[in-house]
């Protein structure tokens, strides 16, 4: 299999976009700044075993292959058997013109960090791990796999020089192999960089068995402008078009979202400390810039508009759209923002019992939003976050029905509006219950209802929210403002800087509305569900209108996953 020379190619989402590619966007290669990286798409696999690893399916060990003149390998990529193939892996040519002391170098040997030989791991030939030996000033990125207890040729693998390389930690695990003793057993994970600023992934895998705590660098931009190669202005109005999700809402959501100056025309108060309330001016020309998040927060209007703002409008609704960079330059994160007037109250799943919880975690303003992942080598979408109670979670656009090839389809929950991929219930599991209790709770649910209930065998509890599609849906792609562009100068408007909340805080007794929400339930429940609400944090109910997205923390770091 070292020498199987088939094609392999991961899946790149979408046909190949409008936009004219330029020196610096779109063109397969980025300067790092004397380094310049190339993006393989072909590999050829080296080795593969076919048990261990999520879901028991094994991995595979692949080479890139097809990559153009000058350029070397860094390390050889991993992936489980259970998932599909979709890999960024970068490869490196040295532009420094310094023969000397030049951005690469050879290994001076290798260290075998693991060998499948007489081990039961579901493989037609055995398979070595190896670790190149940096010279100094010089550090491995990544591990080379064989089918050859020989070592690997020298010149086979490339180390970075220090500078353009950066800290990485442990992220995914991907495969292993346990048994007694540390030289057969082995955990390879996928790496990511420790810190957000300029670091560049590799796409390698790390190696490690149960002597060896060695670690692997990522790359790091190094160049005076180090977001050259990020998207001009048509280049981004290409990739919303192509890539921008169609969001459905719940068949019975009351509150859907609208634009910021909609829910400003129609009465909106900016309620100040020590000052009076007021109406919002135009598009925020009174809003506070300074300031703490609690020195003023807004409201709907008073009066009987109040329950027509409240429900939305979707019709006017705008996307809010703020561009920047990610991965050291390398990739463009668009953010697709989303604004709500209003919070619905939740739901509460305790094993078999679905509750709704009424007026907790209802509040005025509710801001969501969906990132787009793009990578600045070709322009293809990499990953989909999709926000969910204060944090979120990354997906693959294979695991989105995807719309005209390129689009996925996004679902916002009923009264929360947390994203999801798929049309279903989700719970944001706070716990497991114990034995005792969750005995209790089917013996009691049993004795209120004998149909077939889909949680029957649930045995947490937590948050629920329920997607669904229906008639009302967006298209992002025709409904958006870009608001900021990090890398550009570019005026914002005046409600973006805005420091205070969308919405007051709420205060009720908690308890009163808990013994409101649970007086049909048996008694035993009722205690076991004011105990595990308590235990809820506060951002999974609600109490507050939230802070708009330039307050957030994601506006300029990483995004909170779950």
């Amino acid at each position: 299999m070292e020498n199987d020379t088939r094609d392999v190619s991961f899946d790149v989402i979408g046909p190949s976009l409008s936009y004219r590619a330029d020196i610096n966007f779109g063109n397969g290669a980025i300067d790092l700044g004397g380094l310049e990286v190339y993006q393989a798409l072909h590999f050829k696999k080296i080795w593969e075993t076919h048990k261990g690893g999520p879901k028991g399916c094994g991995a595979s060990f692949y080479e890139p292959i097809s990559i153009p003149a000058g350029f070397s390998l860094i390390g050889h990529y991993c992936k489980p058997n259970s998932i599909a193939m979709f890999a960024s892996v970068l490869t490196v040519k040295d532009n420094t013109g310094d023969p000397s002391h030049g951005a690469l170098k050879n290994p001076i040997d290798y260290i075998l960090i693991w060998t499948s030989k007489g081990l039961n791991v579901s493989q037609q030939q055995d398979g070595y791990i190896w670790l190149p030996v940096s010279p100094d000033g010089y550090k491995p990125m990544g591990h080379i796999v064989t089918t050859s207890p020989e070592k690997p040729s020298l010149d086979k693998v490339k180390c970075v020089r220090s500078d353009f390389t950066d800290l990485t930690k442990v992220e995914k695990w991907i495969w292993g192999h346990r048994m007694d003793g540390s030289s057969s057993m082995v955990n390879l994970h996928a790496t990511k960089p420790k810190t957000r600023g300029l670091s560049v992934p590799t796409g390698l895998f790390l190696a490690r068995n149960g002597s060896n705590t060695h670690e692997l660098a990522c790359l790091k931009m190094v160049k005076n402008d180090p977001y050259s190669a990020m998207p001009n202005s048509e280049q981004i109005r290409a990739m919303i078009n192509a890539y921008a999700p169609w969001v459905y809402f719940h068949p019975d959501e009351q509150y859907l979202p609208s634009s910021v100056l909609w829910f400003f025309q129609s009465g909106a108060e900016l309620h100040q400390n020590g000052q009076s309330s007021r109406r919002v001016i135009n598009d925020g020309d009174n809003l506070p810039s300074y300031g703490g998040a609690d020195d003023a927060f807004l409201d709907l209007p008073s009066g009987q508009d109040k329950e027509r703002v409240k429900k939305g409008f979707l019709s006017d609704a705008v996307n809010y759209i703020h561009v920047k960079p990610s991965l050291g330059g390398t990739c463009t994160d668009i953010v697709i923002w989303l604004y709500y007037p209003f919070n619905g109250g939740g739901k509460f799943q305790l094993g078999p019992f679905t509750i709704n919880l009424g007026s907790i975690g209802e509040h005025v303003g509710d801001w969501e939003h969906i990132t787009l992942r793009i990578d600045n080598f070709r322009g293809s979408l990499m990953e989909v976050y999709l926000s969910q109670h204060a944090k979120g979670t990354w997906l693959t656009p294979n695991q989105f029905e995807l719309m005209n090839g390129t689009r996925p389809v996004v679902y916002a929950s009923l009264h929360g509006h947390s994203h999801y991929s798929t049309p279903t219930s989700h719970v944001h599991l706070a716990g497991k219950l114990n034995p005792n209790d969750l005995q209790m709770l089917h013996d009691e649910f049993h004795k209120m209802n004998s149909s077939i209930n889909s949680w029957k065998n649930f045995i947490g509890f937590g948050v629920r929210d329920d997607a669904a599609k229906s008639n009302n849906v967006m298209d992002v792609a025709s409904t958006y403002n870009v608001i900021c562009i990090d890398y550009k100068d570019f005026g914002m408007e005046p409600w973006v800087k805005y420091t205070g909340r969308w919405g007051p805080k709420i205060t009720y007794d908690f308890i009163k509305e808990i013994m409101k929400i649970t007086d049909d339930l048996p008694s035993l429940v009722k205690k076991l569900v004011i105990k595990l609400l308590k235990k809820l944090p506060a951002e999974l109910l609600g109490q507050e209108g939230p802070q708009g997205p330039k307050m957030k923390e994601s506006w300029s770091g990483d995004e909170r996953v779950l």
